[in-house]
């Protein structure tokens, strides 16, 4: 800014830096300065933000891109059509000249309306969720979300990251114009004239400034055009296939034996580098070398909706599994190579800082059987016996009446079975949600509808009346059992009953009631199924009494 135009700037008692637009020289010389980058955005009052435009274009551009400050492409371009020339009439795609579209702009001149639309090509390549909101999410492999595009009332703004992978996949130019003014006064005077004017060509930018005033010094007006570029960086930055492998770093070392000083020795969790059955990597540790985790590890996943958690696997919807072992409840088992060839590189650091030595720990019986002999007749895990019998209840009760005992859990609900697990000690928060979603399973969602109506109300006692009139008895005490837990100890403030409870169904010992009480909903529900199948009554276990907090 020149002294005359810091002389006036005084007088009106106007900013220096705003005048001189040293903020909006900045967005021009650095266009991806921040975490976001203005990508379309329209100036709406005089001294508002400036107007700005970007799209990308050949490399072979940049000199005539930098030749001017002019606006050479706008957001309404880029509209595919039949073009009519001397030679015939050919038809264009819209970018068949050296320029492809970030945002587009579709204006219906009838109702006074304008659309911005993202490139397809964008979101297509990065494979982003369009939201209720009308913004753009990058979903990871484990479901969470980030924004990468937001639209709004006349902006577009799109994350730098991947502005910056999406013009080294393509190998483009990103290319801004820019168009700001800023004046003192919302009425442009007569007889305003030119003050100084400031033309500067830079290495990656373009612009001009110029200035002016009334002959009485008492207005100034300000205007910048521009136009910048950002050079695409290597094709390899994308991080796209095949730029995507992982390095190093994201596979880390576990703990993989601990030694006699009290240390530990660790190995990565590459695939490739650890041993297997046909002599890889002479050694290393095997690929099935057992890795141990605090029960902790797994309760990210299932505090979320997106994950499956059963006592053998671990997923994310169909996007990735990987096998553990949790039905010994203190610890979390996973293989050395599953680590790195199943795990996200993003969930390893999330495991590395769960882990725990493998002194005292084995593996399972069943993840013996079933992982290393390939035994169809391996003991399951108590819960997952527990899901097995109950379905095989279920199936085998439409056999008989036509109609499924259990109700499809609630979409809300779905993944209530990941919250029924043996807890791994003996915290009373742990301890109720185990119990509340093993009672909503097992006796919640029974279908009354199709029960018989009994003396006194609920699901247990309509059971019962059923059971009675087909002759099948079956003593339904470990649903009774469940239901007084709950009452006592999570519907009702703690008192009497839960104090007699504590003295023959709750121990104190966490693990042990629990598993014990999944143990008998387990054979009662096979025992029934069973019953059911053989279309006779199975007496098993002492008479019972309805009860009307059944």
């Amino acid at each position: 800014m020149n002294e005359e135009v810091r002389e006036i700037c005084s007088n009106l008692k106007l900013g220096f830096n705003t005048f001189g637009q040293l903020d909006v020289l900045q967005l021009v010389r650095k266009p991806f300065s921040g975490v976001w980058t203005t990508v379309y955005q329209v100036k709406k009052g005089l001294n508002d933000a400036p107007s700005v435009f970007s799209c990308l274009s050949n490399l072979e551009l940049e000199e005539e891109i930098l030749g001017g400050t002019d606006w050479i492409r706008h957001a309404e371009d880029f509209d595919p059509g039949f073009c009519v020339t001397e030679d015939g009439t050919f038809y264009g795609n819209g970018r068949d000249e050296g320029y492809d579209y970030l945002v587009k702009e579709i204006y219906f001149h009838s109702l006074e309306r304008a659309q911005l639309h993202v490139s397809q090509e964008f979101v297509f390549l990065f494979g982003l969720l369009r939201g209720d909101d009308g913004n753009y999410y990058a979903v990871d492999e484990c479901g969470r979300e980030e924004m990468a595009v937001e639209v709004g009332d006349g902006f577009a703004r799109f994350r730098t990251k991947y502005l910056m992978r999406y013009i080294a996949a393509k190998q483009m130019l990103y290319v801004q114009f820019v168009d700001s003014r800023v004046a003192s006064s919302e009425h442009y005077p007569l007889g305003a004239e030119l003050v100084c004017d400031e033309d500067c060509r830079e290495v990656s930018c373009h612009y001009d400034i110029w200035f002016q005033s009334t002959r009485e010094r008492d207005y100034l007006l300000s205007m910048m055009y521009a136009r910048s570029i950002v050079r695409p960086q290597d094709v390899s930055t994308c991080g796209i296939w095949p730029y995507d492998k992982e390095s190093e770093e994201d596979y880390p070392d576990f703990i993989v034996e601990e030694l006699p000083d009290g240390s530990f020795r660790r190995f990565t969790c590459d695939p490739d580098r650890v041993g297997n059955y046909f002599g890889a990597n002479p050694g290393a540790p095997h690929y099935l070398t057992p890795v141990y985790f605090s029960p902790s590890v797994l309760d990210r996943y299932r505090d979320d909706p997106h994950f499956e958690v059963t006592e053998r696997r671990l997923s994310c919807g169909t996007q990735w599994g990987v096998e553990i072992d949790v039905t010994v409840p203190n610890r979390v088992m996973l293989y050395l190579g599953d680590l790195g060839r199943d795990l996200p590189a993003s969930e390893r650091a999330h495991f590395l800082a769960h882990e725990i030595s493998p002194s005292d720990q084995s593996i399972s019986a069943t993840a013996l059987a079933q992982d290393f002999f390939n035994s169809f007749d391996a003991p399951m895990g108590p819960v997952a016996a527990l899901l097995a019998a109950r379905k095989e209840l279920d199936e085998a009760w439409e056999v008989k009446f036509g109609n499924r005992l259990f109700r499809p859990l609630h979409p809300d609900e779905g993944d209530m079975e990941k919250l029924v697990y043996i807890p791994s000690g003996n915290g009373r928060r742990e301890l109720d949600s185990v119990i509340l979603n093993l009672t909503k399973l097992c006796i919640d969602y029974i279908d009354e509808s199709g029960l018989e109506r009994a003396d006194s109300p609920g699901g247990i006692n309509k059971l019962k009346a059923t059971l009675e009139r087909e002759g099948v008895e079956v003593s339904l005490s470990p649903l009774r059992d469940l239901q007084s837990i709950r009452s006592a100890s999570m519907a009702h403030a703690k008192g009497s009953k839960y104090e007699k409870l504590k003295s023959s169904l709750l121990t104190g010992d966490n693990p042990a009631d629990i598993e014990q009480l999944v143990g008998r909903l387990t054979a009662m529900m096979a025992e029934l199924a069973a019953a059911l199948r053989a279309g006779r009554g199975c007496l098993a276990g002492q008479s019972e009494e309805m009860t009307p907090s059944d």
